[in-house]
């Protein structure tokens, strides 16, 4: 049996427009279907990312800290923080998070040392992370696992969606689904067929996309 011995099975944003329009069946693709795909095509990306942390997505980004800071302005790419440590003379400390209100809480907002703890809040353009205390000096550095949004989708020919492989197969479904409610005419029973579909393989996908590392719960025993 001769296989290709390759690996570089890929799909660009006109491909998948293609298959998804083959899914939902029917009439050529008007003057307009592309772009109203793209714009699907981004929403999607954009609910997904509602549903979970797509793994690809993180990254490590760090930030100099500044004496007397409190807060440092995080890329607008970035959806949130997962985790946080301080970086002094090459040693990482973790640093906990907290909520804003329990930031609100600290009475000492002023006080300078080694930040510990940490909030983030969320805003439209960008989100700005709190530390505290406030930093001692102007050179240790916060490392910050940071989930990033995926990257715009803006053309159909020679560009990729920012997802690995395996994902291809429930963003075709998904993008079929989405424009069989936008497309006049496509059967109510096709319509359900394509949501259960795509519901099936994004759970899949999700359920593949996840750390391998084991993990242990260890009980604190006492005595009362």
């Amino acid at each position: 049996m001769a296989l290709s011995g390759t690996y570089a099975f890929n799909l660009d944003i006109d491909a998948v427009i293609q298959e998804a329009t083959e899914m939902i069946g029917g009439g050529e693709i008007l003057g307009h279907e592309p772009a109203s795909a793209r714009r699907s095509l981004n929403l999607l990306l954009a609910d997904w990312q509602n549903q979970g942390i797509l793994l690809w997505s993180t990254d490590v980004s760090t930030i100099t800290v500044a004496a007397s800071t409190t807060t440092y302005d995080l890329s607008s790419a970035t959806i949130d923080v997962m985790e946080a440590v301080l970086n002094r003379d090459n040693t990482d400390l973790q640093m906990t998070r907290i909520s804003f209100e329990e930031y609100l809480k600290i009475p000492t907002k002023g006080q300078t040392g080694r930040p510990a703890q940490y909030t983030v809040k969320r805003n439209q353009s960008y989100p700005i992370m709190y530390v505290w205390p406030l930093p001692e000096n102007n050179t240790d550095v916060i490392k910050v696992e940071r989930i990033g949004f995926l990257q715009d989708i803006n053309k159909s020919a020679g560009q990729n969606a920012d997802i690995p492989r395996r994902f291809l197969p429930c963003l075709t479904t998904g993008l079929a689904y989405y424009m069989s409610m936008k497309r006049p005419g496509v059967d109510a029973n096709r319509i359900a067929m394509l949501k259960t579909v795509y519901g099936e393989q994004f759970k899949n996908a999700m359920e593949e996309d996840k750390e391998r590392a084991s993990l242990y719960f260890r009980p604190k025993l006492g005595y009362v």
